[in-house]
């Protein structure tokens, strides 16, 4: 559960061992303690409202859906040895939301640059724009479905619900907002695997320029090696 949209019983929470430091998803933390090692049941209050400060710009989004990521990806290792199999996909959410949160994220990328290979290779184009429009229907559809789920929850509520039925146009934004998403989510993935754990995540301008480093430096090696052969001639 997000931790701002969380609300915890006290005595259940002082049966756990509280946060771990060495996480930085503390709030995923807590939630696995209380389902796997406690045994308790984590609900859904359908009909209660949050009210919170959305990001304020990419880069802070950039920072943000990396630590969320790798945080999964800590609490995950920690909890889901036993119980992490395919054949638990129909009654285990967390083994459903690993295989489609993450493990989806690299056939989204591998699609990516297949399509432009296709096109290299004779495919096309307007057939590999047509699945892309496709694509982009269909998450948009499951967007609609989402928002009329909402809208309806809304109800009871009529100055909420008013103020969100006029983002409706935001469903035909999602797709690639999405998609951005799981770009930096994978990410998130590559640097959970090479760099230490830490609250502070690298901006998207220190990565930038991290990147555009290493690859001045291969330009350069490329060129010396270029250089090399030819006086080798």
């Amino acid at each position: 559960m997000s931790g701002a949209f969380s609300a915890f019983r006290r005595e259940v929470l002082m049966e756990t061992f509280l946060y771990d430091i060495d996480s930085i998803g503390e709030d995923t933390d807590m939630t696995f303690q209380i389902r796997t090692r406690l045994g308790k049941k984590v609900v859904i209050c359908a009909d209660a409202i949050f009210y919170v400060e959305p990001i304020s710009g990419f880069s802070e989004l950039y920072t943000q859906r990396q630590r969320w990521q790798r945080g999964e990806l800590e609490v995950t290792e920690n909890y889901m040895t036993q119980s992490s199999s395919l054949k638990r996909f129909f009654n285990n959410f967390l083994v459903r939301r690993m295989i489609i949160d993450h493990t989806f994220v690299f056939p989204r990328m591998i699609w990516t640059f297949a399509s432009i290979v296709l096109i290299a290779f004779g495919y096309s184009t307007l057939v590999v724009g047509m699945s892309y429009l496709l694509i982009y229907s269909l998450y948009v559809f499951v967007a609609l479905i989402n928002f009329a789920s909402v809208a309806i929850l809304l109800r009871k509520y009529p100055s909420e619900q008013h103020y969100y039925l006029h983002l409706w146009w935001v469903t035909l934004t999602l797709p690639v907002y999405q998609f951005v998403n799981s770009w930096i989510r994978l990410v998130g993935i590559i640097n959970a695997m090479t760099t230490k754990a830490t609250w502070r995540m690298r901006g998207i301008n220190e990565e930038t320029s991290r990147l555009m480093a290493v690859l001045r430096d291969d330009g350069k090696t490329l060129r010396e090696q270029y250089r090399r052969r030819r006086k080798g001639k």
